[in-house]
């Protein structure tokens, strides 16, 4: 687990974006993405941090969910993932890792959306900027986020150990 997944992390946001990016240097980033997608992948990274996921597909529905129901960005976030760049990355998703994560959804999908329901305030989507100097457990509890490595979401852990 990263220091940035635990739900009462100190670091700041731009801090728990630094540790991800290092944690994940396989990510695309910069000059080999297209401008909407660098704009994109900005804004997912961040709900990755926010959220407290790492890289897994099961992250991954709680990144995708979490951005269209429980960020201001809702749909805008949506078509993101129809972008070249994130339909490149689907294509190169382990099957078995996919399968696992379709076994999971009639669980995992309700628990999600009823965390975003749940949720105080809605993320700012492309506005999070403002936020980089704030610690992670201060914006957590403004917005009312639980990371998805939270005990009420221990069915995240189970489906990949």
């Amino acid at each position: 687990m990263f220091a940035y997944q635990a739900q009462d992390a100190q670091m700041t946001l731009a801090e728990g974006l630094a540790e991800y990016h290092a944690a994940h240097p396989f990510l695309k980033r910069g000059a080999v993405l297209s401008p909407a997608a660098r704009d994109f992948f900005d804004c997912h990274d961040a709900v990755h941090v926010v959220y407290g996921c790492d890289t897994r597909l099961s992250h991954e529905a709680v990144v995708k969910l979490s951005s269209c129901f429980a960020t201001d960005g809702s749909w805008r976030a949506a078509r993101g993932y129809v972008l070249f760049d994130s339909l490149d990355i689907y294509r190169k998703l382990p099957w078995r890792e996919v399968l696992g994560t379709i076994v999971a959804a009639p669980v995992l999908v309700p628990r999600i959306l009823y965390r975003c329901a749940r949720q105080r305030r809605r993320w700012p989507w492309s506005g999070h900027a403002a936020l980089l100097d704030r610690p992670l457990s201060d914006i957590r509890a403004e917005y009312g986020i639980r990371v998805a490595t939270d005990p009420s979401m221990s069915r995240l852990q189970e489906i990949h150990a």
